[in-house]
């Protein structure tokens, strides 16, 4: 037997995309549940997303590299980040340009802390023309190692994709002003995102 679908078909399962959709949206957009025992509103185990946006200083002779910066938190709100890094140039079998390890720490409002390990590389855009280039691409895989307060025995694990852009010079004789930075004291601006997972310990009754 052949169904023939009618125009009132098309049309219910059209409502019913857009009302699970809506459903999604909502769930997404919902306020987080109330902390217990002061522990952030996280379940026990959360997808988190981080958008940053950061500058960053770096000590060309001894590769000590420092970001600083806000991020906004999936299931942590507003937060300051802060990576405390060393950056080396990698070896030729890595096929990067420099190679990054140390540690990234997310400080929530309230001043909970969470701790991580991060290990990547930074590679300039090959699509920047100048000369050296001052754009380029960043990768970091993270490790949740820790936290404080409300994030004390957090766990989890993810990956931070991004670009940074090492501000140019100022002065009279600056071809391109776009790329200077708005004040002394940092040597680059980048934006990134991460996506992983975040576990905490069920909280005690």
């Amino acid at each position: 037997m052949q169904l023939v679908p009618t125009p009132i078909v098309p049309s219910l399962l059209r409502t019913g995309a857009v009302t699970v959709a809506g459903l999604v949206v909502m769930a997404a957009c919902a306020a987080p549940l109330p902390a217990s025992h002061g522990r952030p509103g996280v379940s026990p185990a959360a997808r988190m997303t981080i958008n940053a946006g950061t500058t960053f200083v770096f000590d060309p002779d001894t590769g000590h590299h420092e970001v600083r910066g806000i991020a906004q938190v999936s299931n942590l709100g507003n937060c300051r980040v802060y990576f405390d890094v060393n950056a080396t140039p990698c070896s030729s079998g890595d096929g990067h340009f420099l190679c990054v390890a140390g540690t990234m720490t997310i400080t929530t409002l309230g001043n909970d802390k969470l701790h991580t390990m991060v290990v990547g590389w930074v590679d300039f855009d090959p699509n920047d023309p100048k000369l050296p280039p001052t754009m380029g691409s960043l990768h970091y895989d993270v490790t949740v190692t820790g936290g404080t307060g409300g994030l004390a025995g957090a766990r989890g694990h993810g990956r931070i994709h991004g670009a940074a852009m090492f501000v140019g010079p100022d002065g009279p004789d600056d071809t391109d002003p776009t790329d200077d930075g708005f004040c002394d004291g940092y040597l680059g601006v980048a934006t990134w995102r991460f996506d992983g997972v975040l576990l905490l310990p069920h909280p005690r009754e």
